[in-house]
């Protein structure tokens, strides 16, 4: 279980770990559905679970109206902030993932499957989804990260990660003959489609 008033979700992609080279796309938002009360945290009532199952069985109000997914422009709009700093949020959330990937490089290069991926020019990628919140400063708070998340998601937030599917595939050229390695940062940057760089050949993009 976890207290969360609110979660955001951001798709990311690794083509390459030798040199590193990620994406980022589209910001969702959706909020907490068990009612919250700071005055007693330890309720279960103000504990925000899947399903909300122990909250219904304890006869909790459920606050269904923040049930469902949404844009993250939507989301901006009922948290009141402004486009600039929309903006930079979005930039600070880049930024951050984009760290957090650097930092963990050296652990992932060094993995067995990944130094056989690099040894033998292989092309491949992993799909990951980010869960992070705003925090009242209006910056990034990471939660966790999930490889490869489930992929029948209904409403907006399965409509988007088909798209970023769609939209991956084409960038790595799934269609297309085999890229050699030297030649597929290059392809990628050409084909981002609503792909965002956030990690190009081991250098942090600062935008």
């Amino acid at each position: 279980t976890w207290k969360r008033r609110h979660e955001l979700k951001m798709y990311v992609c690794v083509t390459s770990t030798t040199p590193l080279r990620a994406y980022t796309y589209t910001v969702t938002g959706t909020f907490a559905q068990a009612q919250i009360d700071d005055a007693n945290p330890v309720d279960p009532c103000s504990i925000d679970t899947h399903g909300n199952r122990v909250q219904r069985e304890l006869g909790c109000q459920i606050n269904n109206t923040f049930s469902s997914h949404y844009s993250f422009d939507d989301f901006s709009k009922y948290v009141e902030i402004t486009e600039s700093e929309k903006q930079k949020f979005l930039t600070a959330t880049n930024q951050l993932i984009g760290k957090v990937l650097l930092r963990a490089q050296p652990k992932i290069q060094n993995h067995t499957i990944n130094k056989g991926i690099a040894t033998s020019g292989a092309a491949c990628f992993s799909f990951l989804r980010v869960d992070f919140a705003m925090t009242e400063a209006i910056e990034p708070y990471i939660y966790e990260i999930n490889e490869f998340p489930f992929a029948n998601t209904k409403g907006h937030l399965g409509d988007v990660q088909r798209k970023a599917y769609r939209e991956l595939f084409q960038m790595i050229g799934l269609d297309q003959v085999p890229i050699v390695s030297s030649e597929r940062s290059k392809y990628e940057m050409d084909h981002l489609g609503g792909w965002s760089p956030v990690v190009i050949d081991d250098v942090l993009i600062n935008k």
